[in-house]
């Protein structure tokens, strides 16, 4: 009896394998046919600028890029190309004959220039302490910027004002300095009009702890570079004459670190010289002077105090 359940439970098992079995290698099967995830895929890389690329491997992938998606993925010539940088100014060297209508307007160191340089044959309104902002109420031997520029007609016109504006309100000093070219333009319209920079100070004197610092200098000079057109407005940075390489004003050029020595204000003078616009009709420019003969002077160079904190330049 035992053995007669052993052999039937034998076929039982038997028969059930024989049943199960397709099921389990077709499970099978299926699982071995299963396709990779598409997120595992990579796209292909398409290298345009290999033109030796296997073709057999490319040749169905290029095929569907048209002449126009390739086009589309190279920068156009108009895109790439800049505007080239405006050429700049061509200053000439002239001789000394040449300010003969010249007329310069400045602080102190513009008082230097007329005392020291020799640049004698020109016109100056300048003063200790003179300024932007107060230019139009100021007076010089009796005379305003009014009475100067309708004296004659000028040829050139340089202008030096600045420091002496340091620790105003910014834009109000740049307002200001904009109001005297207008006025400059509005009764000599014909003139060449010279902006100076603003000398810079020495190293030392900057220690002071005042407003009186090559960086405040620095930015007034950025602005006013900006009036300058090219045409008939020109800058010219005179601290190329002065400065050392760390850009104050040599302590050799200046006793106070302020303006510099007597003696270079003829190198000054001389630099002038070798950067002037040159002026195709200088023979015909005449010259109108009121029926009275007027010979305008600065004031003297004596340095101002107007207390004992603030020295006006």
């Amino acid at each position: 009896m035992k053995k007669f359940r052993q052999c039937t439970y034998t076929v039982l098992l038997l028969l059930t394998c024989f049943v199960a079995s397709p099921i389990i290698f077709r499970q099978i099967w299926n699982s071995s046919k299963e396709v990779e995830p598409a997120s595992s895929k990579k796209p292909p890389v398409i290298d345009i600028h290999n033109k030796n690329s296997d073709e057999d491997t490319t040749s169905d992938t290029t095929e569907n890029i048209t002449n126009s998606e390739v086009i589309t993925t190279v920068p156009s010539t108009e895109q790439i190309t800049t505007e080239p940088p405006p050429p700049e100014p061509v200053f000439v060297e002239s001789d000394p004959s040449y300010f003969d209508d010249a007329l310069f307007i400045g602080d102190s160191r513009t008082v230097g220039l007329n005392e020291y340089g020799t640049l004698k044959n020109a016109d100056y309104f300048c003063s200790v302490g003179l300024a932007s902002y107060k230019i139009d109420s100021e007076y010089i031997n009796g005379y305003s910027i009014y009475d100067m520029l309708s004296a004659k007609n000028y040829g050139k016109i340089y202008i030096m004002l600045g420091i002496n504006e340091c620790g105003n309100d910014f834009t109000s000093t740049v307002n200001s300095f904009s109001n005297l070219i207008n006025t400059i333009r509005e009764y000599q319209p014909d003139a060449i009009i010279y902006i100076m920079s603003s000398l810079h100070v020495t190293a030392v004197r900057q220690l002071q702890g005042d407003v009186i610092t090559n960086e405040n200098i620095n930015n007034l000079n950025t602005a006013q570079a900006e009036f300058a057109d090219d045409k008939t407005v020109f800058y010219l940075d005179v601290n190329e004459i002065f400065d050392d390489s760390e850009g104050n004003l040599m302590a050799e050029c200046s006793n106070d670190g302020v303006h510099v020595l007597a003696k270079y204000y003829q190198t000054w003078c001389d630099w002038l010289c070798l950067n002037t616009v040159p002026v195709e009709t200088e023979d015909e420019i005449t010259t109108e002077t009121t029926t009275e003969t007027v010979e305008f002077f600065s004031t003297t160079g004596e340095y101002i105090y107007s207390d004992e904190n603030n020295l006006y330049y």
